[in-house]
């Protein structure tokens, strides 16, 4: 909530400005006399007051999405932006260069506001049960983005608004070709959010694999190659930073038709970052045997290798025309069958593919997750031969060698922060979106 802390500075915490990440110096336009404010960025809070590092600044502003921004616009260029103080928007102007700044340090921090005046929707893409995916385009220079709307009534379930938060904090936290870009979140109307991402010009690897089903036709091991390499690629990059994805599968994919080396990874609404976690979720036929198993009572760490046994289970769907490593007429059966872990390896090993690409593909089903190869290790595999000397960059831009960098899977010893275990119980589905093929993510019951 916005506060003025002028008044009790004694219940206030100290504001430290030694974190900064951005300041300028605004101005308050005022019928007889304009005032000069100065402008602080932090990690939590946007303050404004009347001097530099004010200890009591006349404005704080929490960086929640509950909170707004308003943006003023002239000839295409940021003017001004405004904050609600005592029911009116108050306004600040800036250089459009300092506002642009401003912008992007706070964006996916604080909802922003005038979605009308910055973007302009073109067609729907996609529509799950709580939100709706839209094709839409800048108005200052007709880029194309994707938005995906979803409400915030007391009506949507509280979990659904935490998953849509932590997969707006973890996609914030990357720069990788490999992932999913984010830009801003708007409140497009008074119980929605627009979450603005680029725009995915491909399908899902799901249809691609469909596509080769029905065709009867299979990936050459090269393409399969390619794909594998990249999506490894980006895991590594995931798992560096501590990061599980928890539902790798075709449907989370997008692939260029054109260009197989061009993959991206979406949708992280059950991704988790630096946390244990106890319960099961994910999807029936893609669970690593260490978490399908899993019993309610039971506490157990995860690691990233569940998400490389899932990435195993979608390697082996592009090398075996589209047939699943566990198939079912049901989920339940999928399911089951996914829990036994039996997997015939002779519906793979009919298509005269490579020892070494057969050996690759069981060492990330292993069922045993001490046995199983991690994404780095995965890149060294003689499958890759030179690929391993490849860069990359990471996710702050930085161009590493693989080489170079250990990509382990820690047990983070922290309390944990699950929000899943309620959506879990409750048999909440989470909505798959951003392509075209929406499809609920079915998050597994106990048993």
């Amino acid at each position: 909530m916005l506060q003025t802390i002028g008044e009790t500075p004694q219940i206030q915490p100290p504001i430290n400005y030694g974190t900064v990440k951005y300041s300028f110096k605004c101005i308050r336009r005022h019928l007889f006399k304009d005032k000069i404010y100065y402008v602080h960025a932090l990690p939590n809070m946007i303050t404004i007051g009347d001097h530099i590092n004010d200890p009591f600044p006349k404005y704080i502003l929490e960086l929640n999405l509950k909170n707004i921004v308003y943006w003023k616009q002239e000839h295409g260029q940021n003017r001004a932006f405004g904050i609600i103080y005592k029911k009116n928007v108050k306004y600040f102007e800036a250089t459009s260069e300092q506002l642009q700044k401003f912008r992007q340090e706070i964006s996916c921090l604080i909802g922003f506001h005038s979605f009308e005046d910055h973007y302009k929707v073109d067609e729907l893409i996609g529509k799950g049960s709580f939100s709706s995916v839209y094709k839409i385009f800048r108005i200052n220079d007709k880029k194309v983005f994707a938005m995906k709307q979803v409400s915030s009534k007391q009506t949507i379930k509280i979990e659904n608004m935490q998953l849509v938060e932590n997969e707006i904090g973890i996609l914030k936290s990357f720069n990788n070709e490999s992932v999913l870009k984010i830009y801003e979140v708007y409140r497009v109307e008074e119980y929605h959010y627009g979450i603005i991402v680029e725009y995915l010009d491909g399908i899902a690897l799901s249809t691609l694999i469909e596509q080769f089903k029905k065709n009867q036709n299979i990936l050459k091991e090269s393409d399969i190659k390619t794909i594998l390499q990249n999506l490894l690629m980006a895991l590594a990059v995931i798992h560096q930073e501590q990061v599980i994805h928890r539902d790798i599968k075709p449907q989370n994919i997008m692939i260029s038709q054109q260009h197989y080396n061009c993959v991206k990874i979406i949708d992280f609404g059950l991704s988790i970052k630096n946390q244990l976690q106890y319960n099961r979720c994910g999807t029936p036929g893609y669970m690593a045997p260490e978490i399908v198993n899993m019993r309610k009572d039971q506490q157990k760490a995860w690691t990233s290798l569940c998400d490389i046994f899932s990435l195993g289970v979608v390697f082996f769907k592009l090398l075996s025309k589209g047939i699943s490593c566990f198939q079912g007429q049901t989920s339940d059966q999928v399911l089951a069958n996914n829990k036994n872990c039996q997997i015939d390896w002779s519906i793979v090993q009919q298509h005269n593919y490579s020892k070494n690409c057969i050996s690759l593909l069981k060492a990330m089903l292993a069922k045993d997750p001490e046995e199983r190869i991690t994404a780095y290790q995965a890149l060294q595999h003689p499958f890759f031969g030179d690929v391993i000397q490849t860069m990359y960059t990471d996710y702050i831009g930085h161009s590493i060698n693989l080489k170079s960098k250990q990509f382990l899977n820690p047990t983070i010893e922290k309390q944990n922060l699950d929000s899943q275990q309620s959506v879990e119980d409750k048999q909440i589905q989470k909505q798959q979106v951003y392509n075209r093929d929406i499809k609920p993510s079915i998050l597994s019951r106990q048993k």
